[in-house]
């Protein structure tokens, strides 16, 4: 493998994210409501450290369940936690508190950092390298012999000698030799000033990621650099800090080594993802927010919203029920057309004197005397997903019924986003089987969800991207649904 030099930015407009564009409308239209009250900062203070814990876990800095992080997400960096908690030393956990305040501060500064409007640097980029390593001394590099030699390391200084990875397999993955650096860095800032006002802001984030790493310009310290680029070009949009936790380990290095492969897709969704459930959580707040004003304030707020019932905002945000309406009505051709192929084909396999094998679909709209039907089912997988499942203002549902020597059902629900009306809403999806109970019905048992992701859509959003993203969604919802359908036979 040879180092492949800085190309510029794709500006073709291929890899945007239509889902996290709309969201971002959404945020930026209600995030002055929220900025000054003391819910949304205390969001704000717990993501940072979230932020400054996991950069160094993923690192392997230091490393503990994620139990241990959210203690300290809720109660702050402490040694006295770290070693508890954590099982360290006290002197290792002291030294590992130095770490992530060192990170902590960085975070803290890139929110200071994006009011300034400087434009982006390598003297900046150095000096978080040298902000990072603070309380690192020393590290490893590989000599020109192929040998790994311990080092001191160099703040704020690109390297001097080449730190080339060697893989499990033997294979030695090349960043930039360390006599093109300089010029490489260069090249990195130039393209990045030019793709400011014709990038969206996720494709931006993964190229100056992904090819800061390509070139890894620091001896140590190189991913912790670009994790903060990448967050503090999202935060000069308005957005949030790019938290990449533990958990997202494989799927970021996965991503990773695709655009190591030319193949900047992978990367792009997920750091869309990583916003999109930021801005989620922080419009969450919304709610509790308006719950925490004084009196007189929520007189004068319910007065207003009486006042402007029918007003282009409520119109606007009203708009996401029609989407709804038309995603529903793509649901059930989908599922209706699955259940009238798969119906003779069961039926043929009926064995003789047993109850007809068959495939059925049936829905209940908003409208609908059913619509109130699986309560249970979509709470718990909203649970599973992490959010809240409104299902007052709109709810809909289509069930698909797969009966063999017993019915299982695959149902896909829409509903509410978040508490009040905040013109999102989102589907799930989950199986499970019934049961017969011995006094005769049936209960639903083995609920399983039946998505590896969070379907949501919006006002913001055309109803054109909606129906299409919901259609991949939907296929890759139907893939887990029928392979566990499959498992259960």
């Amino acid at each position: 493998m040879t180092y492949a030099r800085v190309q510029p930015v794709p500006t073709d407009g291929l890899l945007d994210s239509s889902e996290l564009r709309a969201l971002s409308s959404v945020w930026k239209e209600r995030k002055a409501a929220l900025e000054s009250d003391g819910a949304y900062k205390d969001f704000i203070v717990r993501l940072q450290r979230e932020w400054a814990i996991e950069t160094g876990i993923i690192e392997r800095l230091y490393t503990w369940d994620r139990g241990v992080t959210e203690v300290l997400i809720e109660q702050g960096i402490e040694s006295s936690i770290i070693s508890h908690r954590g099982g360290l030393a006290k002197n290792e956990a002291e030294h590992v508190e130095a770490m992530i305040k060192d990170h902590l501060a960085i975070v803290e500064g890139l929110f200071g950092y994006i009011k300034r409007e400087e434009p982006l640097s390598e003297h900046f980029i150095r000096g978080l390298q040298a902000q990072f390593t603070e309380n690192q001394d020393f590290t490893e590099a590989l000599t020109d012999q192929g040998f790994v030699v311990k080092v001191p390391l160099k703040k704020g200084e690109y390297k001097s000698l080449p730190n080339n990875p060697r893989r499990a397999d033997g294979t030695v993955h090349v960043y930039c030799p360390p006599e093109f650096t300089r010029e490489e860095m260069q090249s990195l800032i130039e393209n990045y000033r030019r793709s400011e006002d014709l990038v969206s802001v996720e494709v931006r984030a993964a190229w100056l990621h992904h090819r800061f790493t390509q070139i890894h310009p620091f001896q140590d310290g190189n991913g912790r650099v670009a994790r903060a680029l990448a967050s503090l070009i999202f935060l000069r949009d308005g957005l949030f800090p790019l938290v990449v936790r533990e958990s997202d380990r494989r799927e970021y290095i996965g991503a990773l080594e695709s655009a190591d492969d030319g193949n900047l897709e992978p990367l792009v969704a997920f750091f869309s993802r990583r916003q999109r459930d930021a801005i989620l959580k922080a419009l969450g707040l919304e709610q509790q927010v308006q719950q925490n004003r004084h009196a007189d304030q929520i007189l004068s707020s319910a007065l207003q919203i009486l006042k402007d019932r029918f007003s282009k905002e409520e119109k606007k945000l009203t708009l996401v029920y029609e989407h709804a309406g038309s995603v529903m009505g793509d649901l059930r051709v989908r599922l209706e057309s699955i259940a009238s192929n798969l119906n003779p084909q069961l039926r043929e396999l009926t064995p003789p004197n047993k109850e007809r094998y068959q495939a059925r679909c049936n829905h209940g709209d908003n409208e609908s005397a059913s619509r109130h039907y699986f309560q249970r089912q979509i709470v718990e997988t909203a649970r599973y997903f992490d959010y809240y499942a409104n299902l007052e203002k709109y709810r809909g549902w289509v069930r698909l019924t797969l009966t063999t020597s017993q019915d299982f059902d695959f149902v896909v629900s829409i509903h509410g986003y978040g508490p009040g009306d905040t013109g999102i809403l989102a589907a799930s999806a989950f199986t499970f089987l019934r049961a017969h109970k011995e006094g005769g019905g049936t209960e639903p048992v083995g609920l399983h969800p039946a998505a590896v992701d969070l379907f949501q859509f919006n006002y913001a959003e055309s109803l054109v991207t909606t129906r299409k993203r919901f259609a991949e969604w939907l296929e890759s919802s139907l893939a887990i649904a029928l392979a566990e359908w499959k498992r259960t036979l």
